[in-house]
Formats: C-alpha cells, sequence, structure tokens
C-alpha cells in the first residue's frame, strides 16, 4: 500500500516530511487522540507518505517535540475572565521603536542599510551600549535568522565592525519555514539560549512556498503564531521587509505583500534615503500601538580607514512624520532650518567657514543642504584657508 502511493507522487521527501507529521499530530491531538493512539498514526503516516522514512531517533524526536505543543494546546483556555487578569505598563526593547513580547517590522529598499540597523542594535543589546548614539540598551542576547548573510564573510564581519560581543550572538545555520515544526524549534532554542531580540531578515525567507504573502487570511495565520511567542517567552522580535517597488501614498502601506503584515506587529519602522541629500539615510517610526511615535532619526553609512565593512554614523532628529519625509514634504523646511541655525552662528559676527560646516554637519545637516542654505541665508564666503562667513549687509548686496 505505502509503496503504491509513493509511486503515485503521494509522498512527502525532505524538511516536508517532519513538517506533515506535526501538522498531523497537532490534528489528531485536537480532536481527542490519546498519545498511543497518536504514536500510531504517525508512525503508518510515516511508513507509508515519508521517502525515505525518518530514522527511528529522528522520528521520536519529532514526535516528543509534536505532542508537547499538543499538551500547550489542550490547557489553552479559549474565554477567560478579565478580572483574572493584571494590569501592566507595556515593556519595550527601546521606547518606542521596538516592544518587548511584540513583533516589530523595519521596511526598506535594498541597500538602504536595513540589515546595517540590526547588526548596530544587536551591538548596543550585546553590550550594553547605546542605539543611534542616545537609548541606553540592558545587556543580553540576540538571536540572528538571516540565511542570506554568510556568517564568515558578512555577518560577523559587520557585526564586528560595529563592536558587538561575538559571544553573546548566536545564528540560525540551517533555514527553517517558521511553520509549527519551524516554530517549536525556535521556541526551543530561545528557552535553551535566553535572548533579548530575534532579527529575522529577510521574512519572506521563512514563508513556506505554500502560504501567498498578498492574500490577507494566510498573511495572518503565519504572523499571529509568531507574535503569540513573543508574547509567551517576553521578547522583541524583528522581521525585516522590503518595500513595494511600486512605491506607496502613506509609509503604512509601503512594505511588500498583504497589509495583514504591518497590521499584525505593534511597532513599524522604515528606512529610506532623505529626500534632498542621497547620502543620508532616514530611519523613520510609521506606525506604534503602546506609544507615541518616535521622532525620525537620520543616519550615514561610512566605512573607518583600514575597513571595508560600513558602519552606521548616527546625524540629527527630525520632526517630520515618515509620510511627510517620503512624499519630500520637507525638503525646503530642512534647507530654511539649516539657513536659520547658519544665521544663529552668525549672530555675533565672522566666523571660521571650517567651523561652520562642521557645526552644521553634526547637527545632521548635509554639505549640498548647506550650500542651498547658505544662499538662502545670504552669508559672504571667503576662498581659501582661513576664510570665513559673514552675513551680507544691505549696502553689500547693492
Amino acid at each position: 500500500m505505502s509503496q503504491s502511493k509513493k509511486k503515485r507522487g503521494l509522498a512527502f521527501t525532505g524538511a516536508v516530511r517532519k513538517h506533515e507529521l506535526v501538522a498531523s499530530i497537532r490534528s489528531w491531538g485536537a480532536r481527542g487522540a490519546t498519545r498511543v493512539q497518536t504514536r500510531e498514526l504517525a508512525d503508518i503516516q510515516d511508513a507509508e507518505l515519508n521517502s525515505p522514512q525518518l530514522g527511528e531517533e529522528e522520528f521520536d524526536q519529532v514526535f516528543k517535540e509534536a505532542w508537547s505543543i499538543v499538551k500547550a494546546d489542550r490547557k489553552d483556555e479559549t474565554f477567560c475572565d478579565l478580572s483574572k487578569v493584571e494590569s501592566r505598563e507595556a515593556e519595550f526593547l527601546i521606547n518606542p521603536y521596538i516592544p518587548r513580547g511584540a513583533l516589530t517590522i523595519l521596511d526598506g529598499h535594498p541597500g538602504q542599510g536595513k540589515s546595517l540597523i540590526t547588526n548596530h542594535l544587536a551591538a548596543a543589546i550585546t553590550t550594553g551600549g547605546r542605539f543611534a548614539d542616545k537609548y541606553k540598551m540592558a545587556k543580553g542576547n540576540v538571536l540572528f535568522m538571516s540565511p542570506e548573510d554568510d556568517p564568515d564573510r558578512v555577518l560577523r564581519p559587520r557585526l564586528e565592525a560595529q563592536g558587538a560581543d561575538i559571544d553573546r550572538i548566536r545564528f540560525m545555520a540551517r533555514p527553517e519555514y517558521l511553520d509549527a515544526y519551524g516554530r517549536l524549534k525556535l521556541r526551543n532554542e530561545i528557552i535553551e539560549h535566553p535572548v533579548e531580540l530575534v532579527a529575522i531578515d529577510p521574512i519572506p525567507a521563512f514563508v513556506s512556498p505554500e502560504t501567498n504573502t498578498y492574500r490577507a487570511t494566510e498573511v495572518r495565520g503565519f504572523m499571529q503564531p509568531l507574535a503569540m511567542l513573543a508574547r509567551e517567552l517576553n521578547i522583541a522580535i524583528l522581521i525585516v521587509r522590503h518595500l513595494r517597488k511600486g512605491g506607496s501614498d502613506t509609509a503604512i502601506e509601503a512594505g511588500q505583500g498583504s497589509m495583514d503584515f504591518i497590521a499584525a506587529v505593534r511597532s513599524g519602522l522604515m528606512i529610506f534615503r532623505h529626500p534632498i541629500d542621497d547620502q543620508t539615510r532616514v530611519f523613520s517610526h510609521s506606525k506604534s500601538n503602546w506609544a507615541k511615535n518616535g521622532p525620525s532619526l537620520t543616519f550615514e553609512l561610512e566605512a573607518k580607514s583600514g575597513q571595508s565593512v560600513p558602519t552606521i554614523s548616527w546625524l540629527a532628529e527630525l520632526n517630520e512624520s515618515a509620510d511627510q519625509l517620503m512624499k519630500g514634504a520637507s525638503q525646503e523646511k530642512v534647507v530654511d532650518a539649516c539657513a536659520e541655525k547658519i544665521r544663529e552662528l552668525l549672530v555675533l559676527g565672522p566666523i571660521k567657514a571650517r567651523d561652520a560646516i562642521d557645526q552644521l554637519v553634526k547637527l545632521g545637516f548635509s554639505k549640498r543642504t548647506i550650500d542651498r542654505a547658505k544662499d538662502l541665508a545670504e552669508v559672504k564666503a571667503g576662498r581659501g584657508p582661513g576664510s570665513t562667513w559673514t552675513i551680507q549687509r544691505s549696502k553689500d548686496r547693492q
């Protein structure tokens, strides 16, 4: 019987053997089958549908892990009295950008610095340092699930360049889809090796081919168990995703796939180029369910002398929202703000050009913005080493 089924193409192969077995065990358990009955049914499925059959030890491990899910499912109370729930404050890994016990999504086009931001975040966590030179982090461990980044040629060099404590970082060496079996393996990993943050980069690599990422019900079915895992273990899970190629009218709709990706997370972050300066990136807060949106932060990617691996150099905070910045609404405002700062610098008299530019750059203004703002502020600039800036008087302009 088993051979005839396998010949007709009904056999499960590769990693699918485990995934289907776990799904069946959960289904039988949900219908009230005992452990012995479920074990017998699992033996039959392994013999008739798996090609080749799982090894004895491998089968025992899969059954043990799957049955633990069945027991957890049976203990679950679908409905509860709210009076039995104790109120508590929302917790954050970084307030307000990344909450604990919930999912956060980070959207951005390729090459804009999404992975470098996660590396910078990991460095801050593993050393107890500061994210964006401002937000103090509690020291802890980080788990990377980044199948596109070679651990030896990409992941470790980037983390070391950011100053991370490598001893506090683990990574997924063999990618698994985040279905029931994959989530179980992830849960066991986190229980055995506790972490503050799990970085999943990019999310499509962990969605099975059978899941339509543009269908709301299927995306919700994928995201909800992940959110429950984050809540159960009170950890932050950061999901990385690409932006749509065609663009979007609003920041919250800009990510690829169904809107249920952003609907399932408690915080949404974005990275994109500054509307004025292509060398400046914006880290912006597009969605926040547990707190007021944080300010937009700007940064540049730079490689230190003798290093080929880029690092993050933080610049200024911006008042504009993700929607305003993506639409370029802040272009003239940024130039105006820079011109006003130039006037403040020169109110007491001339200042060396080099000193003025250095101060403006530290405030987050790019050199292109400074050049435009200098004309707007009607600066009279000298030439050559040691030249100065002064505000032109009316007679100078005549």
